[in-house]
């Protein structure tokens, strides 16, 4: 899959600059295409990620629900509220990675992570080919979560982990597509809803998560959380 957008924006830590670069990334595509239409993801199968979630962000989700409620929602799949989350890294399916790997990729990352909480800036709208998304910035934290994720779980599965900081972009999404829809039909809602203000909140925790997908829907349960310092 290709990394969306392609090249990183020219500061990884201005809020205007990442959320122009989100912006004009978007605009600059023709079409949005089936985000369900993925290789790998057979019925029932399932998969461990790393995420931050939203749960308890109130603000976050009633920005979410008030874009969704505008987004056309025969084209586009709304997230639920209680499923947001800003996925840092995907560790592998679990017909693919062992329980007791989880358990010790977990581990490695509870007794490495070296991170104090930060505070992140959530939207304004964007999109990429397969999602209508808030930006989320700075990226310099999120961006070292990564790289001590992605150490933690290499640690454990070596060159099993697809894990690659370099192709990280940083993002919260709202809706799925579930067939092409022209980016140009778009644009005149978008800018619309891109006057909302973004929110701020504090991350304090990492996920270790399982997911699955239900129809249109990712669901997914917790199976480790480990604090930042």
């Amino acid at each position: 899959m290709s990394v969306f957008p392609a090249e990183l924006p020219a500061s990884l830590d201005d809020p205007e600059v990442i959320r122009e670069h989100d912006w004009e990334a978007f605009c600059q595509l023709t079409y949005m295409e089936n985000h369900w239409d993925r290789p790998g993801w057979t019925p029932g199968r399932r998969s461990y990620h790393w995420m931050l979630t939203f749960d308890g962000a109130d603000d976050v989700q009633q920005l979410a629900k008030r874009c969704q409620a505008q987004l056309p929602a025969t084209k586009l799949d709304p997230v639920p509220l209680d499923a947001l989350h800003l996925t840092i890294g995907r560790i592998g399916f679990t017909d693919e990675v062992t329980k007791t790997s989880v358990r010790a990729i977990a581990k490695e990352a509870e007794r490495s992570l070296d991170l104090e909480p930060f505070v992140l800036g959530v939207g304004p709208l964007a999109g990429s080919s397969g999602a209508a998304r808030f930006s989320v910035t700075p990226w310099s934290p999120l961006l070292d979560l990564h790289r001590q994720l992605t150490a933690a779980t290499r640690t454990v599965l070596g060159e099993r982990c697809s894990m690659e900081t370099s192709k990280f972009r940083p993002h919260l999404s709202i809706a799925y597509a579930n067939d092409r829809l022209p980016v140009s039909d778009l644009l005149p809602l978008y800018e619309e809803l891109r006057t909302l203000p973004p929110i701020t909140m504090s991350a304090w925790s990492a996920v270790l998560i399982e997911m699955r997908r239900d129809g249109h829907t990712y669901r997914f349960g917790e199976v480790f959380r480990v604090p930042f310092n």
